[in-house]
């Protein structure tokens, strides 16, 4: 699927941001993830969901290729935007501009992983989690004013949160996973029923995985045929 936007969706610091990712190439093997991908699809379907976040997170790729030498790294880009680097003590790195927080995603496969690991191609450190890789099957592009970028498939995006909603951790758990399961319910509209069972089917998801997604789908209120039964 394609989406364009004549006018930006987003409020102009996300827009300025997303504009020198693209500029620099990070579309090519990262994508916009979070909850900001949400601002896309309710605008452009019309879906009733208001946005209420500022953090702002990039699933980035880890094994890529490196391409000819950039001419500025991405956390030159983010300096040059008024961003300051934080590191907490498990050293992950976030950085802040205003009510704005930008954090960098990876893939993590499986087993003990470090809390953080250095992307060499985009000199970021990004913290590892599980499904990360689920939200590039098939992305979407994007198309804003004179720049393109990537986000999470409907589908993939659904399925991905109805996964982490149950996996939820810290003091605000309870609240994320209210947030995860009101993005279902509110993109159960357009998602394509087939293209949903072909993601499962081809990411090979566990029993206990399979379970997390019909506990989300229940307590969302949410059935598709072959999905939550």
């Amino acid at each position: 699927m394609k989406i364009v936007f004549p006018q930006s969706p987003f409020a102009q610091p996300v827009t300025d941001l997303l504009r020198e990712l693209e500029r620099i190439g990070f579309f090519s093997q990262g994508m916009l993830i979070g909850s900001w991908p949400m601002t896309v699809y309710a605008d452009h379907f019309m879906l009733a969901y208001a946005l209420a976040t500022n953090d702002i997170d990039f699933a980035v790729e880890n094994a890529v290729k490196i391409p000819a030498k950039r001419s500025e790294t991405i956390p030159e880009i983010l300096d040059r935007l008024g961003y300051t680097p934080i590191k907490d003590y498990s050293g992950i790195e976030t950085f802040l501009h205003g009510t704005f927080e930008v954090e960098f995603l990876t893939h993590r496969r499986g087993g003990e992983a470090p809390t953080s690991v250095v992307i060499p191609l985009w000199k970021v450190s990004a913290q590892p989690l599980p499904f990360i890789d689920m939200l590039f099957i098939r992305p979407n592009t994007v198309v804003i004013e004179d720049f393109t970028i990537r986000i999470p498939s409907p589908e993939a995006y659904v399925i991905h949160k109805l996964i982490i909603a149950q996996r939820r951790t810290g003091r605000d758990k309870d609240a994320k996973k209210e947030k995860d399961l009101q993005q279902c319910s509110a993109l159960v509209e357009i998602v394509q029923v087939e293209e949903v069972q072909r993601i499962m089917t081809e990411y090979r998801l566990s029993k206990d995985t399979l379970n997390a997604i019909r506990f989300s789908c229940a307590e969302a209120g949410i059935f598709l045929p072959g999905w939550s039964s």
